[in-house]
């Protein structure tokens, strides 16, 4: 019996592992996003960007949500495209000079 499950989980990890690759310095997933992601308010924004650090939320919006449910925590940070290296993609660049602003990028990093 122990063989059985040995060769079924081996067999599961070789047909799994193509699903995840590199490719050329970047790794390319395919699938969804299953799980609800909270949504963020100009506010909380508006709040991260002045401090400079991430911020500790938790969504208050949860859907199908079930009595005794603990709420998501997320972090919140928002830095200045020019900072990263989306500073150079030709999307940003033309996005930021068609609105005549400097785009944000805003990060949800959940716990």
């Amino acid at each position: 019996m122990r063989g059985v499950i040995r060769k079924t989980l081996l067999l599961g990890f070789v047909l799994c592992a193509p699903l995840a690759h590199a490719d050329g310095g970047t790794i390319v997933f395919s699938g969804a996003i299953v799980e609800p992601t909270c949504s963020v308010g100009v506010q909380r924004i508006a709040a991260a960007e002045s401090t400079g650090n991430s911020r500790q939320y938790h969504c208050s919006e949860q859907a199908n949500a079930t009595p005794g449910q603990l709420a998501q925590s997320y972090a919140l940070s928002v830095a200045d495209v020019a900072d990263t290296a989306l500073a150079s993609d030709p999307l940003i660049v033309y996005f930021a000079h068609y609105l005549s602003a400097s785009p944000k990028l805003v990060t949800q990093t959940y716990q």
